[in-house]
């Protein structure tokens, strides 16, 4: 039986934790299909080089897109892409169901409700069609795009996934743990809340004098001023609550430096209430580490931790009359202490996380997408005639695609479905949390926990 043959845009991310992400997935997608790596300035190429300047010539660029598109197929001898580039997505469906191409579209939902993505999912939706494969990582996030198109009933509900670690380095790993080792990995930004943990961890110092805390990653924003104020005011709590001495801030880490961090680490913590958050992949890791987790109960962060199984949950409320979710932080103080001081519960949970990260196992997940891509690749594109006065109807006048009573109030419902991709997004968080509200709100959770 024949690979299927999939087109897929060549080179690495420069985000670490993108890369981090990619780089596995496409290795494991490697060993299923057969991928033909193909230079991310092909893709920009197709556009003249420049998507505004494509804009500008809208809607006589269309046709050129779409004939250079099926070119570009025949070329490279593919019918399907897997695209990581989604400033370009929109544009690429467009032309294809446009013109009727044979042509299907592989793409992850990495996130939903941040700015730059809502724009996105807006701008796809029109396009949309079976002959692609939409991945939503957890149910949550395909709720989430249900709140903005029904159309989005079409993605695939299949997880993110990962290799498992031969039990001999687990083994290893848990019986060389001192109990007193924590571990925040990802963005250094205000709504992965790296704030909120600093003041809970002086709280958990005065009960565990010998905590560490370890602290993973780059520092990211929309500006350089944003990164700078936070960087400023993870600072100053440092000072405030003098933790120079139990806190280690290690940067962006990859390779052997990752590997050892999740090796030591006692616990995996993770309080982000990001918008943009659909699942979680350092929680998956710590998973296949046998670390368990006290996070968020937030988005995609509960389908994966089972809260008394292999990690403990965090409530977070976002009741009406707040604009902000807001994170129980005697809750996160109170769980840390917990599996700190009880090495019998922590080593049971850090047993059951290697056990449930078996369901991720990259040779159960990709099969399940290649059965997908090999269902949509039978599915026929019909050409969309109307296809450029769709593009240039403002987005609350298509009331037949959008969910407009969750959308309504977005000052950027009044753009077309062929510029919202490429309007502004740097909207403060504090100004975009409540606009998101009606599109996420289901991703605060609280729980019931047991006293003890």
């Amino acid at each position: 039986m024949s690979l299927l043959r999939i087109g897929c845009v060549g080179g690495h991310s420069g985000r670490l934790n993108e890369r981090a992400i990619d780089d596995q997935w496409v290795r494991y997608l490697g060993e299923h299909t057969e991928l033909v790596p193909i230079p991310p300035l092909s893709f920009v190429k197709l556009f003249g080089g420049r998507v505004d300047r494509w804009l500008e010539r809208f809607p006589e660029s269309l046709d050129k897109l779409a004939a250079s598109l099926q070119e570009l197929a025949e070329r490279h001898q593919v019918n399907t892409f897997y695209m990581n580039l989604p400033f370009l997505i929109p544009y690429l469906l467009m032309a294809r169901s446009y013109a009727g191409l044979d042509i299907g579209f592989l793409f992850i939902t990495h996130s939903v409700g941040s700015p730059f993505w809502l724009r996105q999912w807006l701008a796809v939706a029109p396009w949309l069609t079976e002959r692609d494969v939409l991945l939503a990582s957890t149910p949550s996030s395909r709720e989430a795009l249900l709140q903005i198109s029904d159309r989005y009933q079409m993605a695939s509900l299949i997880p993110l996934c990962i290799e498992q670690l031969a039990s001999e380095t687990t083994e290893a790993a848990r019986a060389s743990r001192t109990g007193r080792k924590l571990l925040s990995i990802g963005r250094l930004e205000d709504v992965k809340n790296i704030d909120v943990l600093l003041e809970c961890f002086a709280s958990i110092r005065e009960h565990a004098p010998h905590a560490e805390l370890h602290i993973a990653g780059e520092y990211t924003g929309h500006s350089s001023e944003q990164i700078e104020r936070y960087r400023e005011k993870l600072k100053r709590l440092m000072e405030k609550h003098e933790l120079q001495d139990s806190v280690i801030f290690h940067g962006p880490v990859e390779g052997e430096a990752k590997i050892e961090l999740f090796r030591t680490s006692d616990l995996l913590i993770n309080l982000s209430t990001d918008p943009g958050e659909t699942f979680g992949f350092n929680l998956l890791e710590a998973k296949a580490w046998g670390i368990p987790v006290v996070c968020t109960n937030w988005n995609g962060f509960r389908d994966i931790v089972e809260d008394g199984v292999d990690g403990l949950l965090v409530d977070v409320s976002w009741d009406e009359d707040d604009s902000m979710p807001q994170i129980d932080n005697d809750l996160v103080i109170h769980h840390t202490l917990r599996l700190l001081n009880h090495s019998i519960e922590r080593n049971v949970l850090s047993a059951n996380a290697i056990k449930a990260a078996e369901r991720y196992d990259y040779k159960r997940i990709v099969p399940e997408i290649v059965q997908a891509l090999e269902h949509a690749s039978k599915q026929l594109v019909y050409p969309i005639r109307d296809a450029k006065a769709l593009a240039m109807t403002p987005v609350n006048e298509l009331r037949e695609i959008y969910r407009n009573e969750n959308l309504h109030h977005l000052l950027c419902m009044l753009e077309k479905p062929v510029s919202i991709a490429s309007g502004p997004i740097d909207t403060p968080m504090q100004e975009w949390m409540p606009q998101a509200k009606a599109i996420i709100a289901h991703f605060a959770g609280r729980c019931s926990h047991a006293k003890h």
